[in-house]
Parts: C-alpha cells; sequence; structure tokens
C-alpha cells in the first residue's frame, strides 16, 4: 500500500517534536495501527532489533538528542509471548515496572522502559542507551491475530535517546558556561566599540563656539 506522506523538509523551521506519552499513543501509534499514518513523515517504519542503537539515528527522519520508530515486534519461541529483543551487538532488557498510559480516564496504552546491554545475556555489558516503547492497551489482541508465526505484535512506537554519563554532563555544562562567558564579552566589546566611535566621531559642542 503506497503511502502519500510529506517528508520532513515541508516542516516549519524551528519545528521541534515533543509529543506527550498520551500524544504518541492516541495520534501516532494508533493510526499507524490503523494504516493512516500522519501526513507529514514524521516516525519512520523500521525494525529496530535489526540495528544496534548507535545505528538507529541514521534510520530517523529527524532529532538530535531522541529518535522515534514505528518497530515490529517478533517471539522469543514460537508458541510464547516473549518479545525476541535481541539485536547484531546485544540485547534490550526492560528495567523498572511498565506505566499505564491514560486519556482521560480511558486507559489506551503502556509504556516500559529498557536498557541496552552489549554481548549475550548474562554477561552482557550495560550502556547508556534507553529506550521507551509503547504500546497500545489491545495488543493482546494482535497476539491472537498473528497465533501460529513469529510476530508478536505489527506495530510499537520506540523513543531511542542516549543517556549522558556525569563526565559529558560536566562538560555540556563547561561548555554552557564558556559560550555564556563568550556572549558576555562579545556584548561588552560591542558596546565598548561603539562608546570609542562615537567619543571620536561626535566632536563636543565646545568645538563649535
Amino acid at each position: 500500500m503506497e503511502r502519500n506522506t510529506s517528508s520532513k523538509s515541508d516542516l516549519p523551521p524551528g519545528f521541534r517534536f515533543h509529543p506527550t506519552d498520551e500524544e504518541l499513543i492516541m495520534f501516532y501509534l494508533k493510526n499507524q495501527a490503523k494504516s493512516k499514518p500522519c501526513p507529514v513523515s514524521i516516525i519512520p517504519e523500521v525494525d529496530i532489533y535489526k540495528f544496534d542503537p548507535w545505528q538507529l539515528p541514521d534510520k530517523a527522519e529527524f532529532g538530535e538528542n531522541e529518535w522515534y520508530f514505528f518497530s515490529p515486534r517478533d517471539r522469543k519461541y514460537p508458541n510464547g509471548v516473549r518479545p525476541n529483543r535481541a539485536t547484531v551487538s546485544g540485547y534490550w532488557k526492560a528495567t523498572g515496572t511498565d506505566k499505564a498510559i491514560h486519556s482521560g480516564s480511558k486507559y489506551v496504552g503502556v509504556k516500559k522502559a529498557l536498557v541496552f546491554y552489549n554481548g549475550r545475556p548474562p554477561k552482557g555489558v550495560k550502556t547508556n542507551w534507553i529506550m521507551h516503547e509503547y504500546r497500545l492497551s489491545d495488543s493482546h489482541k494482535q497476539i491472537k491475530k498473528h497465533n501460529g508465526s513469529m510476530r508478536l505484535d505489527d506495530w510499537v512506537l520506540c523513543r531511542i535517546y542516549k543517556k549522558k554519563n556525569s563526565a559529558e554532563k560536566i562538560m555540556d555544562h563547561k561548555v554552557e558556561e564558556s559560550n555564556t562567558q563568550i556572549d558576555r564579552g562579545l556584548k561588552m566589546l560591542r558596546s565598548y566599540s561603539l562608546e570609542t566611535y562615537l567619543t571620536i566621531t561626535v566632536p563636543s559642542q565646545g568645538i563649535f563656539k
């Protein structure tokens, strides 16, 4: 089925994509599940488990610090309901408890947090790559529909980002502080230059007396 969607070049300058959990479920994932995509191509369809997380930013439509994808999920075992979360170089591991997402008082979806580990369990090495996986509240219906195949969900929505460590946060703070000082210095320099220019070029009233 051909999808008539516009590219990100159609977005206005300064556009930022910061949807809430409810918006991700109600306006993006629900429509994707119904084959009613967003008129503007914001979230691409990518099987994220075929890639390692550091490869995913290049697959995204846009984003600097976080990236969104529609991804299918496959079963780990033919007759099971556990998803296969292995990638080329590692695996995603769930952390914490699932968060229920509501639209008003209605339960509409689930948000799961995962961390990427390099290597194979149980000896994987934890990284700073984080995933928030969103799935619809009625995803169990898809499980029945796909009974007998390895496909667990047609679509889930994934938000990927890399959490900064302490050293990176300190460096960012120093860079921000340095940029602030540079801005102040430039303002002072411009102010001084203007005052000097006026002093030299504008004669005092006493000269004309």
